[in-house]
């Protein structure tokens, strides 16, 4: 079987992990000839012994023009191209698309976006994605939530040939839970150490956060927030002001290496996960996998992933994380046992699985 991936539009996140993933298992199968296409981040991919097509786009109208004029002539040759980016559309080649960004389709979690280019171009990319879909062989979702949300939304969608296929995770994360210890043993020194990694944007609330840290900071609690991630720049002013004045017990340190970021979780005490937008939460499952205690948003996919292996929390709401927060910090018992759910839950979650899975929905395309 000749298939051919197009990374397009794959630069980074999720997406890049995800395609570096299953690219290099791909290959390994005897019976799949996999070829690439897509950029010069494509170079971080193992290279084997693919063809790898490389486009150099230095803006996202030539990407675009690649797409829609370029890249359905080097595709057809192939029985099927899998398009994990979503946003493939050929009527003339059998394709199976994937639906990862719920931000395309969520108005409700778009509209916390003042109206600017980023807005509007998810409200195209909720056209786009959604043609594209209509005209797929197949569709690949990544947590049932979604798959829920989409073809409530586009009841036409429902008579696809589709099915539900977790994200993995990298086994550099795993850690056996931590021996939790009561709050009252922690120091101004020593501080218990929470930790929220995401890029810092609005429905990813690190605000909320802060302030429910500050509220426990005044009633003595010694506790630390570390914050991880890169700054969407709508959101720089309500970050920023939010965080003055907490120099003592609330760090920012902006964008860390993907391969870094496992000390953070292994250094960490609790995981705090805010998020009122996500398709399938890959750093949730980095925070589970990790053997943390997780305080986590309620919000859409959130417990699908953690089950009951957290305590949850509204993450618009200060006063509800607040106390959600104060409640977890008072009982090391409870911080314990979520922990250790929460690891074995995250067990469930291989790479090796979801490329099994990915090929034999492509072979029932084909």
């Amino acid at each position: 079987m000749k298939i051919v991936i197009d990374a397009t539009n794959l630069k980074a996140g999720g997406g890049l992990t995800h395609l570096k993933q299953i690219s290099k298992r791909l290959n390994k199968i005897p019976e799949l000839e996999v070829h690439i296409i897509g950029g010069d981040w494509i170079n971080s991919l193992e290279n084997d012994n693919r063809h790898i097509y490389k486009e150099y786009f230095n803006s996202v109208f030539k990407q675009e023009y690649f797409k829609r004029f370029k890249l359905p002539t080097l595709v057809k040759e192939y029985d099927l191209v899998f398009a994990p980016g979503g946003s493939f559309y050929s009527k003339k080649v059998k394709y199976v698309t994937m639906c990862r960004n719920m931000l395309i389709f969520e108005s409700k979690e778009r509209s916390r976006f003042p109206l600017s280019l980023t807005w509007i171009r998810y409200v195209l990319l909720e056209k786009m994605q959604l043609k594209s879909y209509m005209a797929a062989e197949g569709i690949i979702y990544i947590s049932n939530y979604a798959k829920s949300y989409v073809e409530s939304k586009y009841p036409a969608l429902k008579s696809k040939k589709s099915v539900v296929i977790y994200h993995g995770i990298s086994d550099d994360f795993r850690q056996i839970p931590k021996e939790q210890i009561e709050i009252e043993r922690y120091t101004r020194q020593n501080p218990l150490r929470i930790s929220y990694i995401s890029i810092v944007n609005f429905y990813k609330h690190q605000w909320n956060v802060v302030e429910a840290v500050k509220k426990l900071r005044q009633e003595g609690y010694f506790i630390h927030l570390e914050l991880i991630g890169p700054m969407y720049k709508g959101a720089k002013k309500l970050f920023y002001n939010s965080i003055q004045g907490t120099e003592e017990f609330v760090s920012y340190k902006g964008k860390v290496p993907y391969e870094e970021i496992m000390y953070s979780y292994k250094n960490s005490d609790v995981f705090v996960f805010a998020s009122t937008c996500e398709n399938m939460p890959n750093i949730l499952v980095e925070a589970m996998s990790a053997g943390l205690p997780i305080l986590c948003s309620n919000y859409g996919p959130m417990p699908e992933i953690l089950k009951d292996g957290g305590v949850y929390m509204d993450p618009t709401n200060v006063d509800n994380i607040y106390k959600e927060l104060k409640i977890f910090l008072l009982n090391k018992n409870l911080r314990q046992e979520k922990s250790k759910k929460a690891y074995e839950y995250s067990k469930a979650f291989s790479w090796t699985r979801t490329v099994e899975q990915t090929i034999e929905f492509i072979k029932q395309v084909v």
